[in-house]
């Protein structure tokens, strides 16, 4: 029996998301951000008579979505990206995974409620040309 292999452990403080050429700061608590592909990559149909068919998809439309604490010193930067329709490259690294896009717009700025807590203030980035990379995991 061989010896088991170590799992890698993850920490957020390795996590690091560049917008326009600068390090986002200031998220709010659980996920900072959450990044969906908007279509699969291979699309597949079926005829009538039972004949399947499959196309590789070149569509790399995907979705970003940041989550500020609304006292992130990186809320009103984002804001005017937003506010002024900016383009602006984005790169979300991790021992575990890079994703990068050069094409990105914010596509409204965040919905703003006020109580108890921090507010959080959530953007959403369209990426027009995503790119997912999973990396070889590091074990210590």
């Amino acid at each position: 029996m061989s010896a088991p292999t170590k799992i890698p452990l993850y920490d957020a403080r390795e996590v690091s998301l560049v917008i326009d050429n600068r390090i986002v700061q200031g998220f709010q608590e659980n996920d900072m951000a959450v990044f969906t592909a908007k279509e699969d990559r291979i699309q597949t149909s079926v005829d009538a008579q039972g004949y399947p068919s499959a196309a590789v998809n070149n569509n790399h439309l995907s979705q970003l979505v940041v989550n500020l604490s609304g006292n992130s010193i990186d809320h009103q930067r984002l804001t005017e990206l937003a506010n002024n329709s900016n383009q602006f490259a984005v790169t979300l690294d991790s021992p575990i995974e890079t994703i990068t896009a050069n094409q990105c717009f914010i596509t409204k700025v965040p919905d703003s409620a006020y109580g108890k807590s921090t507010p959080a203030r959530t953007y959403t980035i369209e990426m027009l040309d995503a790119n997912y990379t999973v990396h070889t995991p590091q074990t210590n």
